[in-house]
């Protein structure tokens, strides 16, 4: 009798904390979602493809804290993607999520990390490019599978990112 009732409250006790849990997070992206609006799905013009690479999204975080998890509009969740950087801004194409777009005025800028909340990868192995939404700061923080991808990735969003600061 003792270890079906010790079984029982173990049981009790371990749902308890996963009801927390989704409690939390959608706390979470309620008080998200009332923040900024939804990013775009796809950019309104593309204009030419200057780079892409297989990769993955890794998070989209607060621009000051990047520690601090997105998780609104399907940003929190991590995965395989195809990123694309076109003329007029960036599309990451996201394996069972929603795509991220993100037209080149919403982009202030791109640089490499080491580390973003739970992933820590080589020195420069992550893509992280600064943008605003509705005048919230945030971070999506990319991987390339091969550093060719990267360097290349690199490069062009620095492009459209220099070419839409000097108009």
């Amino acid at each position: 009798m003792t270890k079906e009732v010790m079984a029982v409250y173990a049981a009790i006790l371990f749902a308890a904390i996963v009801a927390m849990a989704v409690t939390g997070w959608r706390r979470r992206i309620s008080s998200q979602v009332a923040k900024f609006s939804q990013p775009l799905e796809a950019l309104e013009y593309f204009g030419e493809l200057i780079a892409s690479a297989n990769g993955f999204y890794v998070a989209t975080t607060e621009a000051a804290n990047h520690l601090e998890r997105i998780a609104a509009y399907g940003l929190g969740i991590r995965g395989e993607a195809q990123i694309l950087v076109f003329n007029e801004g960036l599309l990451i194409v996201r394996k069972g999520e929603r795509p991220l777009a993100l037209d080149r005025a919403q982009i202030d800028s791109v640089s490499t990390n080491q580390a973003v909340i739970d992933r820590v990868v080589e020195a420069d192995g992550l893509i992280t490019v600064n943008w605003t939404q509705d005048t919230h700061k945030l971070s999506t923080h990319l991987r390339a599978v091969d550093s060719t991808g990267r360097a290349a990735l690199l490069e062009a969003i620095s492009k459209i990112t220099t070419r839409e600061a000097s108009k």
